[in-house]
Parts: C-alpha cells; structure tokens; sequence
C-alpha cells in the first residue's frame, strides 16, 4: 500500500489548495500500481479546522485495522478503517498533533509512526525556520507525550535545516535504525535527500 496525496496549485499561489486530497495506491511487486483510490472525496470533516485540504498521509496498521495520519491547518488528524474503504475521523474535536504541543508554537507536518517494542513513535517536521525533526511517543496512536525536538546535526548541504523524516526499523538486518530526510538547500524551493543512523532513535549519524 502506497499513501500519495494530490497538491493541486492554483495560478499565481505556492501551496497546494483546499482540493488537496489523501489516495492509497496497491500493488504486488511495487512495479505496477493500481489507480488511486480517494479516501475522502470532501477531504477533512474535523470540527477543530475549517479546511478540507488533507496532505502528508502516513498509513499504520494496528489491531486489526488501518489508521492515516494527514495534515491540515497545520495540525495532524487521524483517519481509521476496517476495509481501506470507509474512512472515519478518530478525533473530530480536536487534532491528535497541533502546535499546542510543540515547545515553540511551530504548527507540525509530514507524521511518519513507527514501533519500538511495546509504544508508537511519530516523527513530525515543525514548520518553522531551521525546521528540524520532531518525536513523540504513544501508547493509543491518539494520545502523544514526551514532545520534542531531536539534536539533529548540522548539515553544510542544508542550511535550511533538515525535516520530513522517515524511519525504517533495520535492527534486525544492520542492527540500527535508518532515516531518510529531506533538507532544505540554498534557493527558493531547494531540496535534497539525507540519511541518517541510530540504534536508539534520539542520537543520530548523518551519511
């Protein structure tokens, strides 16, 4: 399963607009991919923020269902399933991720949810100048404690600072933890790839 995002822009804006849209994609080999399918045709239906635009989905699956994390409003909602076909908002009233929960105020983007042992781990991008990485931990995917932001190196090829992370867990085949990140380079727009190691998800080596 493949969690892509429409980003429609409208003339003259840089962002995309409020028809932005989460999609699920499948595949067997991850060669060829099915067509996209919609999760929710009228985008967020949250009572905590008037926009509809959904992006940066990020799937889990947990007991027995499906869960996706998207962005809106710079805060992070959660969509669950039984089927990958009816999506429902877990919690309508109130964002699961909002700024209300960073140390500086920074509005949060790009969730990425991995386990470790027995609680979720969510790396989040604080959408503020220098950007950076964010981590928090749960026991419910709903509930986030311990909020904060990693000490991530400096990067000479990223003076933007690094964000948007996505963790794999290759204990078992290269005894660490693996990220890939994006850092923001000179120039409007500018962007590159990273990568990163760690054997305990805090401290972390820059390839």
């Amino acid at each position: 399963m493949l969690c892509v995002q429409s980003y429609p822009i409208e003339p003259g804006q840089v962002f995309g607009s409020e028809q932005s849209r989460l999609w699920l994609m499948r595949s067997k080999d991850l060669t060829s991919w099915s067509e996209p399918q919609l999760l929710q045709p009228n985008g967020c239906r949250a009572t905590w923020t008037d926009s509809h635009r959904q992006i940066d989905p990020y799937l889990v699956r947990h007991d027995g269902r499906f869960w996706c994390f998207y962005k809106t409003s710079g805060c992070l909602g959660l969509l669950v399933s039984d089927d990958m076909a009816r999506w429902q908002e877990v919690s309508p009233h109130r964002p699961v991720l909002s700024r209300h929960d960073t140390s500086d105020g920074s509005t949060v983007e790009n969730p990425c949810v991995i386990r470790d042992d027995d609680s979720f781990v969510l790396f989040f991008a604080p959408c503020r100048k220098g950007r950076g990485i964010g981590i928090a931990r749960s026991d419910d995917l709903l509930h986030w404690q311990d909020v904060h932001y990693l000490r991530f190196p400096q990067l000479a090829w990223a003076p933007g600072g690094p964000t948007a992370a996505m963790v794999l867990d290759l204990r078992q085949e290269l005894g660490m933890w693996l990220m890939a990140f994006h850092g923001d380079t000179h120039g409007a727009h500018g962007a590159a790839l990273g990568l990163a190691w760690s054997d305990n998800l805090e401290q972390w080596t820059v390839g």
